[in-house]
């Protein structure tokens, strides 16, 4: 066999242990939390966080919600979202689709901090909790 295939066969086994091992030893962080209605309220009480609906077309918002960004264009929208990029931020829409792809488009922004809330608006009502 060609000594050059064998170095190349070596060092290709070779990234691919390390590229493996990294991966198994440091995996990387889930980009946004999913949350019940109850946390998020919770959370929502606690006054040091950003609320955000994303769901489209605008609906009536839950208590404490501090911004309507459409899902689809947060980056568009994002001179309204907080400057600090490990500020605590919500995002809810209707069901759970639309605010799952806009938390990770915050997170390929470089904010920290996230949570989604599972099963949106609808999860929301069902839990009884306010609605403005």
């Amino acid at each position: 066999m060609n000594s050059k295939i064998i170095t190349a066969a070596v060092i290709l086994a070779v990234v691919a242990y390390l590229l493996y091992t990294s991966y198994v030893l440091f995996p990387k962080k889930r980009a946004y939390q999913s949350v019940s209605p109850e946390e998020f309220y919770r959370m929502i009480q606690s006054g040091d966080v950003f609320v955000i609906d994303v769901h489209v077309p605008k609906q009536k918002p839950i208590p404490g919600t501090n911004a309507w960004i459409p899902y689809d264009r947060i980056e568009e929208y994002s001179n309204l979202l907080p400057e600090d990029k490990s500020t605590k931020i919500l995002v809810y829409c209707r069901s759970g689709h639309m605010s799952k792809m806009a938390a990770s488009k915050l997170a390929q922004m470089g904010y920290e901090n996230i949570y989604e809330l599972d099963g949106g608006v609808i999860a929301w009502q069902e839990a009884g909790l306010p609605y403005s």
